[in-house]
């Protein structure tokens, strides 16, 4: 019983393991400072990835009215 009144202090490794090692790199905190331009172009992009997709919207943009505007020939 003498050995667990002394654990917390004695239990600690000798050495830092490979896997501390690689959590502590992958998951260290990054900051990212963005121009006022950069802001808006990662927002655009931001809001294109996430806008709302329905199927009557798929449906309207596939089935557009074209308009010809020139004399095309094939």
């Amino acid at each position: 019983m003498e050995n667990l009144e002394n654990y917390g202090a004695n239990a600690l490794p000798a050495e830092v393991s490979i896997w501390t090692k690689m959590k502590n790199f992958l998951f260290k905190e990054v900051t990212v400072t963005m121009t006022p331009k950069q802001q808006k172009v990662f927002q655009e992009v931001h809001d294109f990835w996430h806008q709302d997709v329905t199927a009557k919207g798929v449906h309207d943009f596939l089935f557009q009215e074209i308009q010809i505007v020139d004399n095309i020939t094939l």
